[in-house]
């Protein structure tokens, strides 16, 4: 089942003088038709500029279509009556976990949304328990967010969307900010969540490390979709993604030059674990 489509959408950012004559346009989607599976983990990826974080915030309506339609669970973003329904239902997490966390104390912040809704107090307090036990920082329940790390703070981030128990979470390059340990730290979360809470996660991201962990990849270019299949797929050709202006992870592309240089490794190396179990393969064949 499908939790997300989008039907021919195109937007276009215009700028206008104080007179309301226009002096720049510019087309940031271009006729895209996609459909995001319910439970799936989709990154979507591309160099500046190439749309992919248009399209994030076309998700849950933080932007409407100039034209074509964006439905979220069968609810279209265009209708000016639904965007509390559709952002319950599709959570977004954005780069700078600093801009999602308002409140002094851990727990108050991850509250905030269900507050925001009117749940009563016991089931608000149930869901900030479970939700900060989903990205393992129970322990810091009663913390000041100022005191946590940065990968931290977007797990926090992360807890007060899922508080509001969405059926897909969208992140806008959430861990653009963060030091290898943060990104790490964050990236275990996201995978939890999609693979024990069997939420739908959206990746927007530019690391290609954080890419291979998802099932589904689509690169953006120039505002609509230039390649979307599973990370063996779009890993394997590196010609096209060289156009694209994208490089590949570290571990593929050593195992690319590996396979140059005769050593017999499978298709489909994606990261370096699966690199290490390569090669691990074709030591023991010897």
């Amino acid at each position: 089942m499908d939790i997300i489509r989008t039907l021919h959408l195109c937007h276009r950012f215009v700028t206008k003088d104080g007179d309301g004559k226009v002096i720049s346009s510019k087309d940031a989607l271009d006729d895209v038709n996609l459909s995001i599976e319910e439970g799936s983990f989709t990154a979507i990826i591309g160099r500046n500029g190439s749309g992919k974080s248009t399209m994030a915030r076309h998700l849950n309506a933080l932007l409407r279509p100039t034209s074509g339609t964006v439905l979220v669970d069968g609810m279209d973003t265009a209708d000016e009556s639904r965007p509390l329904a559709i952002r319950e239902k599709a959570g977004m997490v954005f780069q700078n976990p600093d801009n999602q966390i308002i409140a002094s104390v851990v727990e108050e912040d991850v509250a905030f949304g269900p507050e925001n809704i009117g749940l009563p107090p016991e089931e608000i307090w149930e869901r900030v328990a479970q939700s900060l036990e989903s990205v393992g920082l129970s322990s810091c329940r009663y913390m000041s967010p100022e005191r946590l790390s940065g990968g931290q703070k977007q797990r926090v981030a992360i807890a007060g969307i899922m508080a509001m128990r969405p059926s897909c979470m969208i992140l806008d390059e959430p861990t653009a900010m963060l030091d290898p340990a943060g990104r790490k730290s964050v990236m275990d979360a996201v995978k939890k969540l999609n693979a024990q809470e069997k939420v739908t996660i959206i990746l927007i991201t530019h690391y290609m490390e954080e890419a291979a962990m998802a099932d589904r990849i689509i690169v953006m270019d120039q505002g609509r979709p230039a390649a979307d299949g599973s990370p063996g797929e779009i890993f394997s050709d590196e010609e096209k993604l060289d156009r694209l202006h994208l490089s590949l992870p570290p571990a593929v592309r050593l195992a690319h030059e590996l396979q140059r240089r005769g050593i017999g490794l499978p298709d489909g190396i994606i990261d370096a674990d699966s690199l290490v179990q390569a090669l691990t393969g074709v030591l023991c064949r010897k």
